[in-house]
């Protein structure tokens, strides 16, 4: 398809590029996606090995949007499944619901550590949610200090690569919940009944895999509008307008609107003229957490009925497991199952570089130490490597982010949208709603 200047030019085949071009065919506008690799779906794919498929990430679709939601069951049918799968947290050989429940932690704490926690609680003086200025203060008021150090503050240490304290209370999403102290003392007098509607484990997923979302949405939109293979070297502005976008280094294409959906700070480098010192500055100072996958495909029918099992102990390497076949059972093949281990990192850690099998010998350790294992179930091994995973909230970083935004603000005929380039920790069904955002302010206009 020939592209030409008036048409809409979108940076990025990630889920939040194919979100905004499904809702620009939709109000029959003409765009063209641009993508760096062979593929869409960016950090959102679903990779295949002999039989066995798995994310690139523990990705759900929660039923938080009817709009989104209703768009999303359109695009794929029957195809599109409601799970039921507990999510868990694995300490001190023993398995705790999450988020955390009342029931559970009296079953499962002995009683001093069930005393601490009352205590916490009765405790006077604590701060309170609304003023707290960063993660660890927000956990222990929301928790108390007892149940904040065993299972949240060590756990969210590893998955960000920060102390706690130097964490925006951002990163608690809308999943850390307080519990109520009254509720508790009479769980721990008279137990409470199992009540599996309290768990964080309902929602939909594709029959195979989150990248049916992504290849979905590529039909909708039709390849003719992907350019693969399409990396951006240079974004060239003149006065408060965006004129061309450079590709692969030397191809130059006139543009009229664009929407961007690349990481904020390597849009910022991709700027010509560069930015002033003092924004580059800033730029420097945002970071991306990277993930490592490391996959295991066995020969057994289970590993665990969790969709997600999460590891704050500091002698884990990897902070989350995921068993694809818990979401859906054409995941793997009969009598078998795929895990993926989650280790996240910065470029500059060691373990970025380390080589796969060097990355084998440490999760498999850890791994066995979970549940006993035999090294002959172990049909496949794979190491994958996705980098700009997720923003890195610190403490003060929407003053710095709203500076950079504010300056791509200026121009015009550009829009930023999706997780990167916004930096903020979206969902699917919030991509979806930024894109559909996105198409309407540009048809308005």
């Amino acid at each position: 398809m020939m592209m030409t200047a008036d048409d809409i030019h979108i940076l990025g085949g990630g889920p939040a590029g194919l979100a905004t071009g499904y809702f620009a065919k939709k109000q029959h506008l003409n765009f063209v996606i641009y993508e760096a690799s062979d593929q869409v779906g960016g950090n959102c794919r679903t990779l295949q090995l002999d039989g066995f498929r798995f994310d690139t990430g523990a990705h759900r679709f929660h039923d938080k949007d009817p709009e989104v939601t209703a768009e999303v069951k359109r695009l794929l049918g029957d195809d599109l499944l409601r799970v039921d799968a507990p999510s868990e947290i694995y300490y001190e050989e023993k398995y705790y619901r999450f988020p955390l429940s009342l029931s559970d932690l009296v079953d499962k704490l002995e009683t001093k550590t069930l005393l601490r926690i009352v205590l916490d609680k009765l405790r006077p003086n604590r701060s309170n949610r609304k003023q707290t200025n960063n993660f660890k203060e927000l956990a222990i008021s929301t928790y108390g200090k007892t149940l904040a150090e065993r299972f949240l503050l060590n756990y969210s240490e590893k998955l960000w690569g920060h102390p706690t304290d130097q964490l925006s209370t951002a990163i608690s999403g809308n999943r850390l919940k307080g519990l109520n102290l009254r509720s508790f003392l009479r769980s721990a007098v008279f137990g409470t009944p199992q009540n599996p509607t309290h768990l964080d484990g309902s929602f939909y997923y594709p029959k195979y895999g989150i990248g049916m979302i992504p290849d979905r949405l590529c039909e909708s939109i039709g390849n003719d509008r992907i350019q693969y293979n399409h990396s951006v070297s240079r974004i060239i502005h003149k006065g408060d307008r965006i004129e061309r976008v450079v590709l692969n280094g030397d191809k130059t294409v006139d543009v009229n609107i664009v929407i961007n959906t690349l990481p904020l700070t390597l849009s910022l480098r991709f700027l010509e003229p560069a930015p002033p010192p003092e924004l580059m500055a800033i730029a420097n100072t945002i970071k991306y957490r990277h993930l490592i996958l490391c996959v295991y495909c066995l020969n057994r029918d289970s590993f665990s009925s969790n969709a997600s099992v999460y590891f704050p102990d500091a002698e884990f390497p990897f902070t989350r497991l995921y068993e694809p076949k818990n979401r859906s059972r054409s995941m793997a093949p009969e009598e078998q199952t795929v895990i993926v281990l989650e280790v996240p990192c910065f470029r500059e850690n060691a373990v970025w570089n380390m080589s796969d099998s060097e990355l084998q010998d440490a999760t498999w350790q850890a791994l066995c130490r979970v549940k006993p294992l035999a090294a002959d179930e172990v049909i496949h091994y794979r190491t994958y490597r996705l980098p700009f995973a997720y923003p890195v909230l610190e403490v003060g970083y929407e003053d710095n982010v709203k500076q950079l935004l504010d300056y791509f603000e200026q121009f015009e005929n550009l829009s930023l949208t999706g997780r990167s380039s916004l930096f903020r920790y979206l969902h699917l069904h919030d991509l979806f709603k930024s894109g559909k955002d996105v198409i309407e302010q540009i048809v308005q206009v």
